[in-house]
């Protein structure tokens, strides 16, 4: 397993900060640190790749932002934590089994599985989508 990466670290907390922030002016160093509980100059410290965390407050990091402790140190790109892959895996496997036994279904389970589930999840698809890009543009306007 990679070794824990400070540098990566400290980025990717800043970069999930900001991105908090730029929906929020709230979110800043001071908030976090205080729904953290630790102090700000802290937080800082670990914004900075000066300070390591300790595993606990990583943990809270990675559920206040809820994106992986892996993404966090640099091991994978994937964001996702793994509870949240899982859940979704469960979702798919149940609307999996609706279908394979839709004729079993009540009524009324057909008609929401035929009538609202696809618009739902293409709606939301959608919405992440175009949320996603408004993040890669600010991204790319604060890289230049």
């Amino acid at each position: 397993m990679k070794e824990f990466d400070m540098k990566e670290f400290a980025k990717r907390l800043k970069q999930e900060r900001e991105k908090k922030k730029h929906e929020d002016p709230k979110w800043t160093q001071g908030y976090v640190a205080g729904l953290l509980g630790v102090a700000r100059p802290t937080y800082t410290s670990y914004e900075n790749g000066t300070k390591q965390p300790p595993m606990e407050t990583v943990h809270k990091i990675a559920d206040l932002f809820a994106i992986s402790t892996d993404y966090l140190h640099g091991i994978t790109s994937d964001p996702t934590p793994s509870a949240q892959k899982d859940d979704l895996l469960d979702l798919a496997v149940s609307i999996s089994r609706a279908f394979h036994d839709f004729d079993a279904l009540p009524e009324d389970e057909k008609r929401f599985l035929v009538n609202e589930l696809p618009g739902t999840v293409k709606w939301k698809l959608e919405e992440f989508r175009r949320h996603k890009a408004r993040i890669l543009e600010q991204e790319k306007k604060n890289n230049t």
